[in-house]
């Protein structure tokens, strides 16, 4: 028994369990580059007018399980956001919009569709 759970009334008549519960899964780390990359980024930059800022966070995506079991090319990319996850998560609206812009772009020149 650890000292502090020893010395400590309570804890020594009911010893702490510590049990591992948390989620693991295989690391992933898209590719950089690739067409659909680059066509995300020119569409972020026809309506936003600048270039699309990188992040690497240390979070996990489905972008993982397409990536390493699917094969597929595979993006993150969304609004801006505060306490992601979080009760008191919210987006901002003007970037929700402009972002679905892009990703309406970016769709329509991954299908080949030509702009009118």
């Amino acid at each position: 028994m650890r000292p502090a759970a020893r010395d400590d009334p309570f804890l020594a008549a009911a010893p702490p369990e510590v049990v591992w519960n948390g989620f693991q899964a295989e690391p992933f780390v898209p590719p950089p580059g690739g067409a659909a990359e680059a066509g995300l980024r020119a569409a972020h930059a026809k309506v936003f007018g600048a270039e699309l800022r990188q992040r690497a966070l240390t979070g996990t995506t489905d972008a993982r399980f397409y990536g390493l079991n699917g094969g597929m090319p595979v993006l993150v990319y969304g609004a801006l956001c505060e306490n992601a996850h979080g009760f008191d998560e919210r987006v901002e609206l003007e970037s929700l919009r402009q972002v679905t812009k892009a990703l309406a772009l970016f769709i329509a020149d991954w299908c080949g569709v030509a702009e009118a």
